[in-house]
């Protein structure tokens, strides 16, 4: 089912309309993915569909107002994943948004709340991560990995760039969010863009990293908030349902 085409000329939506959306994906989110993973999905979408990423600092404010983050070290904890939701944004709709977002987040931080790790710190474009990238995009993509490899035909750049960057760099480090959350991030910021065929394979991909269809299907219920708040189509992406048939499928014919 399509959702809502956009309103024409339709205002930012206010702090309290974001407050209000925030309240209600945290509720409503998958209870199969645990009690801290809704702001990642808020997060993925929002930031690419606020014309003014700045905004979702308020997001930032909403988390540590809660009590599982009044210390210094969950808070911490907090903006790494923030952090890192952020750096694999990059990777999905580009570096201007995710950044803006992180330097406001930055003047909103006390002091003893920052974290000085660096994840990529001593990342090289090696062997292993090539090794790393290209094993995360099997588990990933798993049967369709032919069809992808044969879209590059002739753009040998763009596969390049995929095996050692997209997933060597940024999508297989698993330091900071897990498997599932990381593909869960993923998923969000491709389904916001209303982006059709790159989200039918990440919607298998979500479920070939163990989540289960309902709640698959229920992340895209809350991804259809956001778009419905900030006037944005979902018209062309599939649902869970329309890809379930496709996610056991293996290149030898056997299934999950």
């Amino acid at each position: 089912m399509a959702s809502e085409a956009p309103t024409k000329n339709k205002p930012d939506p206010t702090t309290e309309e974001l407050l209000a959306l925030f309240r209600d994906v945290q509720e409503s989110f998958p209870r199969g993915l645990g009690g801290e993973r809704w702001y990642l999905m808020l997060f993925a979408t929002l930031t690419y569909a606020l014309p003014n990423p700045t905004a979702l600092s308020s997001l930032y404010t909403h988390l540590i107002s809660l009590p599982q983050y009044s210390t210094p070290s969950s808070r911490q904890s907090l903006i790494r994943r923030i952090r890192e939701t952020l750096v694999k944004l990059v990777s999905l709709i580009g570096v201007a948004k995710p950044l803006l977002l992180i330097w406001t987040i930055a003047t909103l931080e006390r002091e003893e709340d920052r974290d000085f790790t660096c994840t990529r710190q001593n990342w090289k474009c090696d062997s292993k991560n090539l090794e790393n990238g290209t094993n995360w995009l099997k588990t990933i993509y798993r049967g369709d990995m032919k069809e992808v490899d044969g879209r590059f035909r002739g753009h040998e750049d763009f596969k390049w760039i995929s095996y050692n960057i997209t997933y060597g760099l940024y999508l297989s480090d698993h330091s900071v969010l897990d498997p599932v959350e990381s593909e869960l991030v993923v998923l969000c910021g491709l389904l916001i863009q209303n982006l059709g065929p790159v989200t039918a394979f990440h919607l298998k991909g979500l479920r070939r990293v163990g989540v289960g269809k309902e709640d698959v299907e229920g992340v895209h219920v809350c991804c259809e908030k956001v778009a419905r708040l900030c006037g944005i189509p979902l018209d062309k992406v599939p649902r869970v349902a329309d890809i379930e048939h496709l996610v056991p499928w293996e290149e030898d014919g056997s299934s999950e």
